[in-house]
């Protein structure tokens, strides 16, 4: 199977809603903001990445549909995200050169961690989240299953 990433429409927003729904997730903002996989009219997987600062992402929400999982799709959506967000952001700040230093964050379920720092994610501070979602877990239900993990990407030039 030979996946491709596009931006989502109108059309997708059941679709991408469902599979994130499955993860206790929503849609974050409009449906054209989301990235998605899709095979024919379906949608087998989908995030967002938001520019909050120049040179500085957020990924808001990452999902691949249960019966589309274990096949590559979150790996290749999150590959791409991470190689050039900018390019995943459908309003980005900055202008992009090759090889500019950039940093991507994010809040993965303690079970996700693993994904993320196979991808090159490290552990960080929730300090170290931009402040619009440092606190999204602190009134969250399942805050104790969840075992929230603060995490930071950095691409481009050395750290």
């Amino acid at each position: 199977m030979e996946f491709r990433m596009i931006f989502a429409e109108q059309s997708d927003e059941e679709n991408l809603r469902e599979i994130l729904w499955e993860y206790g997730m929503d849609i974050s903002g409009e449906i054209d903001e989301h990235v998605i996989v899709k095979e024919n009219d379906q949608v087998l997987a989908g995030g967002k990445i938001d520019e909050y600062e120049d040179y500085k992402f957020y990924l808001e929400v990452l999902g691949v549909k249960s019966e589309n999982r274990n096949y590559g799709l979150g790996g290749f959506l999150l590959s791409e995200m991470i190689k050039a967000p900018w390019l995943c952001c459908k309003n980005p700040l900055s202008k992009h050169l090759p090889g500019t230093r950039f940093e991507i964050t994010t809040v993965a379920r303690g079970a996700a961690s693993g994904f993320y720092y196979s991808y090159g994610f490290e552990a960080c501070s929730f300090s170290e989240i931009p402040k619009t979602f440092r606190d999204q877990c602190d009134s969250c239900p399942i805050l104790d299953d969840c075992k929230p993990v603060p995490m930071i990407y950095f691409g481009g030039n050395s750290k």
